[in-house]
């Protein structure tokens, strides 16, 4: 079943890439504008429109998936983090030792624990601790803490399906998230973006992880990994397939997985699979015509021509 908050978070990614190519209007149903309706929690009338501007939506005032999926009057303010971020100085030893360590340091925070449910685990990374690719998705999402695992579900599924067709090996990868809990939700959906304290607070294990792991490349998936690493406020739709560094190691920035879900043409799988041809340049891969050449509409064109 999609998240109605992820989904409404693609539908948003897909218009401003519209926009950006663009487009200026597109057809809308009056069907799919119920559903909308339904998946935003508004079951009022649905007003009849032929034609949507994109540039009328894209340009409101930003919100996050969650505030766009339910009724203002269900959205309420959440307690900030007054606890300063955390200070790991990791020990001397293996990688496995030193991952060990932290894992413990992050189970004994307090502040950390009064994030979580009874009985749950932060959610630290996955993978090997020998990982060429370091990917940086979201905050968790339930799926994520019920499974105790980084990208977890059909996101994670088609992520390693990427994977293997760059000719990787998911034990090349480390997957992790921005934070190590599930940001609270006063929706319906109980899905929203980690807010910047939550983000502070969180960046010391995320760069402990990366410290221990030091792999040769970093993926940031989705506008929640661009704004919390790059600090810009511009769109994953802009910055895409654009290199940045992260603590001097390089950074590629790309959709998260769950939008192909969402929006899974054939142009949207092309954009995503050139920012990880990208990166198997980088990585020194070799590419054949025919990797070139996955999800062109004319397979004899190459993305330049």
């Amino acid at each position: 079943m999609i998240d109605p908050a992820e989904a409404i978070d693609a539908l948003l990614q897909e218009l401003r890439r519209q926009k950006a190519a663009g487009v200026r209007r597109v057809s809308v149903s009056e069907e799919s504008l119920a559903q909308l309706k339904s998946l935003s929690g508004d079951v009022g009338s649905v007003p009849v429109a032929s034609q949507v501007k994109p540039a009328a939506v894209v340009t409101a005032p930003r919100a996050s998936a969650a505030t766009a999926a339910a009724p203002k009057a269900a959205t309420t303010s959440l307690e900030k983090i007054s606890t300063p971020p955390p200070v790991w100085n990791l020990p001397a030893g293996t990688k496995k030792e030193k991952m060990l360590w932290l894992e413990n340091q992050v189970n004994q925070c307090a502040e950390t624990r009064r994030h979580l449910p009874e009985k749950a685990k932060p959610l630290l990374g996955r993978g090997s601790l020998e990982a060429k690719v370091f990917i940086i998705g979201e905050a968790p999402n339930a799926e994520e803490m019920e499974k105790g695992q980084a990208f977890a579900g059909d996101a994670g599924d088609l992520l390693n399906k990427i994977i293997t067709s760059m000719g990787l090996k998911e034990e090349d990868v480390y997957f992790c998230n921005l934070i190590t809990w599930k940001p609270k939700a006063a929706t319906p959906f109980g899905k929203r973006a980690p807010r910047k304290d939550e983000v502070e607070f969180g960046r010391p294990t995320l760069m402990a992880q990366l410290e221990i792991v030091k792999p040769k490349l970093i993926i940031a998936a989705g506008a929640q990994a661009l704004a919390a690493l790059t600090g810009t406020d511009e769109t994953i739709t802009h910055k895409r397939g654009q290199w940045h560094e992260l603590n001097g190691i390089p950074m590629m920035l790309t959709f998260h997985p769950s939008y192909l879900l969402n929006n899974p043409s054939m142009s949207s799988k092309r954009l995503v699979w050139e920012d990880f041809l990208l990166v198997m340049e980088k990585l020194g891969l070799p590419i054949s015509a025919k990797q070139r050449s996955y999800f062109l509409t004319d397979p004899n064109k190459t993305a330049n021509d």
